[in-house]
C-alpha cells in the first residue's frame, strides 16, 4: 500500500473512532498537516494517542503506520543516508520556535566582513546579522532545557563569529556529545541533520591538520552528515548550504587523506558546486545574486583543473566523460561514500568518534585558544580585519 494512501486512511480511521480527541489533535499538531513539516506526524500521533488518549484501538493503528513507514524507508537503496525513516522521526518542532525567536531579534542592519580571498582581483565580503547580549541571553536562558544540536550549533556559531570562541566551544561541546554515537535520535531529524552539519563544520575548521587521525574522523562526520542533509531535507536553504559545504571540504587538500584513494575528490567538487547552482529555485537564485555563480565554478574547475582559468585542458582533455556525466555519476558516488563512512562510524571501526576523542579534541582546543588564539581565529573565520 501506498503510504500517502494509508496515512489517509489512518487518519479517517482515528477520526471515526473519536471525533472530539481526533479535532483536538488537529487543532493541538497543526503544524504536523503543513507542507514540508509531514516528518512529525507520526511521532505527534503516537504522543497524543498514548499519553493523552489512551485508546489502545488508536495506539494499534498507530503502531502499524509506524511499521509500514519503517519498512518503506528500509526499501530504498542506502536508505540510511538517502531516507529519512519517519517512524524514527522526533517532535523538534520547538525549534521553529527558536529560530523565530532569533530572527525576531535580530538585527535589522548587518554587518560587512570582508575575507581572505584566494583571487587576487576579487574580493569576498560576508554579510552577518548581529544580535545583542541581552536578546542572546533571553532566547538561552527561554530553551535551556531543549539539548538540540540546531540550537546548541546555531548559539555555538553566533559566539565564534562574534570571537568569543570560549563562549561557543561550550555550546559546540553539548551538541557533539548528542551526536557522536549511532544510532541517535536525532540521525532522522532534519533540524537535528542541520545542527548536526553545522557542529561538524565548525570542529572541522578549529581540529588542526597535523591531528591526522582525529581530523579524519571528523571530516567523516562532517561529510556523512552533510549528504543525508542534502539528499533529504525538504528546506531549500538547509539543501543549498549542505552542497556549498560539501564542495569546501572535498576541495580542501585534507580531502585527500579521508576521501577513498580511488575517488578523485576535485571531480566530486565539480558535482558539488554544480548541485550547490541547481538543487532548488532558491539555490540558483542564491547562487547568482550572491556572485559566487557556483555554475561558473563547476564549469571552471572542469575546464581548468582550478579555481582560476588557465591554459591547461583540464578534465576536459583528461577524461573521456562528458560534463553532465561526471556531474550525475559523482553526485551517485558521493552517497556511497557518505554509506561507507556511515558504516564505518556505526560500527564503531576507525573512523568512529570516542568520547576519549571529544575530550582530547576539546582539550587541544581550549590550549590552541589560550596560546595561539590569533592562528585558531583566522583558520576558522578568515577575516581580513578584526576589531
Amino acid at each position: 500500500m501506498l503510504i500517502g494512501k494509508h496515512i489517509k486512511e489512518l487518519l479517517e480511521e482515528l477520526q471515526s473512532l473519536d471525533n472530539d480527541a481526533f479535532e483536538k489533535f488537529a487543532s493541538r499538531c497543526s503544524i504536523c498537516f503543513q507542507k514540508g513539516k509531514e516528518n512529525w506526524l507520526f511521532p505527534m500521533l503516537f504522543e497524543y494517542y498514548y499519553n493523552t488518549v489512551h485508546d489502545e484501538r488508536a495506539i494499534k493503528l498507530i503502531v502499524e503506520l509506524g511499521k509500514n513507514l519503517h519498512n518503506d524507508c528500509i526499501s530504498k537503496p542506502f536508505f540510511e543516508i538517502t531516507h529519512i525513516d519517519r517512524s524514527l522521526c522526533i517532535d523538534d518542532s520547538f525549534v521553529e520556535d527558536y529560530v523565530k525567536c532569533v530572527q525576531d531579534a535580530e538585527n535589522k542592519q548587518p554587518e560587512f566582513h570582508d575575507i581572505n580571498s584566494p583571487w587576487k582581483t576579487r574580493g569576498i565580503t560576508l554579510s552577518l546579522y548581529g544580535i545583542s547580549s541581552f536578546s542572546l541571553n533571553s532566547i538561552i536562558f527561554k530553551f535551556k532545557d531543549k539539548e538540540h544540536p540546531y540550537i546548541l550549533a546555531d548559539i555555538a556559531g553566533m559566539y565564534v563569529y562574534a570571537g568569543k570562541f570560549s563562549e561557543g566551544l561550550f555550546y559546540l561541546y553539548r551538541s557533539a556529545k548528542l551526536l557522536t554515537s549511532f544510532p541517535n535520535r536525532y540521525w532522522n531529524s532534519e533540524y537535528g541533520l542541520a545542527g548536526a552539519a553545522n557542529t561538524f563544520r565548525l570542529l572541522l575548521l578549529m581540529c588542526p591538520t597535523v591531528m591526522l587521525d582525529l581530523f579524519k574522523k571528523i571530516y567523516a562526520y562532517d561529510y556523512m552528515y552533510l549528504t543525508k542533509l542534502a539528499c533529504t531535507t525538504r528546506d531549500e536553504v538547509f539543501q543549498y548550504e549542505a552542497y556549498v559545504n560539501r564542495a569546501s571540504i572535498v576541495i580542501s587538500p585534507s580531502a585527500r587523506y579521508v576521501i577513498p584513494a580511488t575517488v578523485n575528490p576535485d571531480l566530486l567538487y565539480i558535482s558539488d558546486c554544480y548541485y550547490a547552482h541547481f538543487c532548488n529555485s532558491w539555490a540558483e537564485s542564491m547562487s547568482l545574486a550572491s556572485g559566487w555563480n557556483y555554475y561558473m565554478k563547476s564549469l571552471t574547475f572542469y575546464q581548468h583543473s582550478s579555481i582560476r582559468p588557465n591554459y591547461t585542458g583540464g578534465y576536459v582533455d583528461s577524461i573521456d566523460e562528458t560534463y553532465g556525466e561526471i556531474v550525475s555519476r559523482k553526485h551517485e558516488q558521493a552517497k556511497v561514500i557518505a554509506f561507507d563512512f556511515y558504516r564505518n562510524i556505526s560500527q564503531q571501526n576507525s573512523l568512529y568518534l570516542t568520547d576519549d576523542d571529544i575530550e582530547k579534541l576539546f582539550k587541544m582546543i581550549q590550549c590552541e585558544l589560550k596560546r595561539n588564539y590569533k592562528s585558531l581565529r583566522k583558520r576558522v573565520l578568515n577575516f581580513k580585519k578584526y576589531k
